[in-house]
Order: structure tokens, then sequence, then C-alpha cells
């Protein structure tokens, strides 16, 4: 299981996903304890590999982390690429209830010993 930055994000907004109405605002950098710069740098390479969708950088033609003014992130969400490449890096089972998938991959980040990001994705289990 990779625990850069990216993989991160990614993990975080599969936790909101498997929720029955994820609000994926509530991923941000402050809550994930991650630089703001690299946390939109980790979004960007993310919907640039296919496993989200919806983010728009401003202005929309630079994807440089300097050059960027906002990032709206209204219709974020994640693919179906991106929920098979987590499931698979973390071990989860694909037809185990979305509960039990959060509870999976929360275990899985607290053997790496990232203790917030485990409590964000427990606390994801309403």
């Amino acid at each position: 299981m990779t625990i850069d930055t990216k993989h991160q994000v990614l993990y975080a907004i599969y936790a909101e996903y498997q929720k029955d109405i994820p609000d994926m605002d509530r991923i941000t950098s402050r809550s994930l304890g991650i630089d703001n710069q690299a946390f939109i740098v980790a979004l960007m390479k993310l919907q640039n590999e296919g496993y989200i969708q919806g983010v728009i950088w401003i202005p929309p033609d630079t994807m440089a982390i300097q050059k960027i003014r906002a990032v709206k992130r209204d219709n974020l969400f994640m693919t179906g690429k991106g929920v098979k490449y987590v499931e698979a890096q973390a071990g989860i089972e694909e037809s185990s209830p979305s509960t039990e998938k959060i509870k999976q991959l929360g275990k899985r980040l607290g053997i790496f010993g990232l203790d917030l990001l485990k409590s964000f994705i427990l606390s994801q289990i309403t």
C-alpha cells in the first residue's frame, strides 16, 4: 500500500465516496493535515491519472502550481478506475458493504502510522 500525499488524498476521497450521500467538500488540505499546495498537486495528479474527475483549475490551461489561482471541486467524484485501484491497494473485497470497506481501509492505514488520515476515514462511517 502506497502512502504518499497523492494516495492519502485518494484514500480520503474513496472513504467519502463509500457514503450513501458523499460530501467531497469535507476533504480539504486542513482535514487531512496536508500542505495546501501539495493537496492541489495531488488532485491534479489524481485527475490526470483518471482516478477522480470534476476538478477545475483556474486558469484552466495551466498545470503549474505557482500559476493556479483557484481550484473548483464542486463536481469532484471518484471514477470506477479509482475505486478499483484503492480496493486493490488496500486488499478490500469489492463485494464488501461500504462500512466494512471504510473499516478495512482505516485498519490498513493505521498499520502505516497515518493516524490523522485513519481518524478522518473512520469518521466517514455513519
